[in-house]
């Protein structure tokens, strides 16, 4: 029991984690609406947009009639008569029948009750809520990330897996053409606490969390309440405000991985580009635990597990960064970043996270492939813009005289365009025509003298 000033304001046995109740120090009048909460985020997408959101009546009278307002910007008010009841202390969800048309650019939202039962409102304090939202150029195909922290000695862990694990295999997760990626942070916990994929950065990103049992698992950031496969197709079907390209080579045992993001809109806060090495499977059979096979596994995080603090965003202005490091390979052990396997086994994830409210604004999937002349780290091709709208410049070094050949994929495998150009050995520039082409994910194929160089490209419009 909770009392302020010998009144009870909150009762009824034993408190949760996270328990909330609201009440008043004041003597209420009798007619009193205060806006609770305004339901629009902080970045929408241009166009109609519902004002919607709470109201609560602080008053001793029930309100009968009333007029909800809204105004952008300090416009006009766009007013709508209600007629619905709110009794004392109630509270009640409104949603505006006029949508606000919102266009591009920094706005603030104001919301306000008036004509309380045909009079004013007896207290002026709490009339008025006001929301910042920023409203982006445009939008693109979300890929939604997954964080799980997890361990090979947790037996929870490996009976969630029974079924988590063939789940996100269904959702393609880590593979190119899907929406879905995943990072797995092996933990040194419970007893005995010896899970070789153990290391510091794994640890870090634990601590940023907050994490004190597991499994624990993150969506985009924020606490997973469900493990079903539409929890991830509804995270992915939200629109995201950022496009983010990542492109990883090898060469021997060192992985590069060049990212390049554009936002779509001045999101505020301290951002951070978060790049993850990850094995894609491998087995352990000294698991402590029924579960021998282990997928997404980090191995690393580049440059650390403090990632990249990105500069304050422009709205279509890219940044880009690069990172490399060298693997050793075998004898993984606690502490150490050792592969399992090989550098054929890698997946690269990359994300960008809001440092203080861990929101994961986009991620993006690059696997990584040993042995084939698709990733040739000694062969230049680059596209610019991209994502594009539909012309792009590709940037490339030809090896000997003669035709260079460029073949265009969709996701799926479907060549969608072809074409070449003569060109003599050395750096060369081409212009790509691919205004027909819908938005979407492609991947660009360039074949000089028997060497394929392969590389991913975003049609947005």
């Amino acid at each position: 029991t909770v009392s302020v000033g010998g009144s009870t304001v909150a009762s009824g046995g034993q408190f949760d984690d996270v328990e909330s109740t609201m009440f008043q120090t004041s003597t209420p009048v009798a007619h009193d609406l205060a806006p609770l909460t305004l339901g629009l985020p902080t970045v929408i997408a241009a166009g109609n947009q519902t004002i919607a959101g709470t109201i609560r009546n602080f008053g001793t009278m029930a309100i009968t009639s009333w007029t909800l307002n809204y105004s952008v910007d300090g416009g006009a008010a766009v007013a709508q008569s209600m007629t619905n009841t709110i009794a004392a202390g109630a509270t009640y969800s409104f949603s505006h029948g006029t949508a606000w048309n919102a266009t591009t650019g920094s706005h603030t939202v104001r919301v306000w009750a008036s004509n309380l039962n045909g009079g004013a409102d007896g207290n002026t304090l709490n009339d008025e809520l006001e929301a910042a939202v920023n409203v982006a150029t445009q939008s693109v195909q979300r890929t939604t990330l997954l964080e799980q922290f997890t361990s090979s000695t947790c037996g929870p862990c490996a009976s969630l897996n029974t079924t988590f694990a063939p789940m996100l295999s269904s959702l393609n997760t880590n593979t190119s053409g899907s929406n879905v990626s995943a990072v797995k942070y092996h933990m040194n916990w419970p007893p005995p606490g010896n899970d070789p994929s153990y290391n510091p950065d794994g640890n870090s990103r634990k601590s940023y969390y907050g994490v004190s049992g597991i499994p624990d698992l993150f969506l985009d950031g924020a606490p997973l309440s469900s493990t079903s496969a539409s929890a991830f197709t509804a995270a992915a079907a939200e629109p995201a405000f950022m496009a983010l390209d990542a492109q990883a080579t090898i060469s021997g045992n060192q992985v590069t991985v060049n990212v390049s993001l554009t936002p779509y809109a001045a999101f505020t806060g301290s951002h951070k580009l978060h790049i993850a090495v990850v094995e894609h499977a491998y087995d352990y059979a000294a698991s402590t635990t029924n579960q021998d096979e282990f997928h997404y596994v980090q191995r690393k995080m580049l440059p650390s597990a403090a990632g990249t603090t990105l500069s304050a965003f422009t709205p279509g202005t890219a940044q880009t960064y690069e990172y490399s490091y060298t693997f050793t390979i075998g004898s993984p052990a606690q502490g150490n970043y050792n592969l399992w396997t090989g550098m054929d086994n890698l997946d690269v994830i990359a994300f960008v996270q809001n440092n203080s409210t861990k929101e994961v604004l986009q991620a993006d999937f690059a696997s990584i492939s040993v042995g084939i002349n698709d990733l040739n780290n000694d062969v230049r091709l680059g596209l610019y813009p991209n994502p594009t709208n539909g012309t792009v410049i590709v940037d490339f070094d030809a090896t000997t005289n003669g035709a260079v050949q460029f073949d265009v994929y969709d996701m799926i495998g479907n060549l969608v365009h072809s074409s070449s150009v003569n060109a003599a050995p050395g750096a060369q520039r081409a212009t790509l025509d691919l205004s027909a082409l819908s938005e979407g994910i492609y991947h660009v194929n360039m074949v000089n003298a028997g060497v394929r160089t392969s590389r991913k490209l975003v049609v947005s419009k």
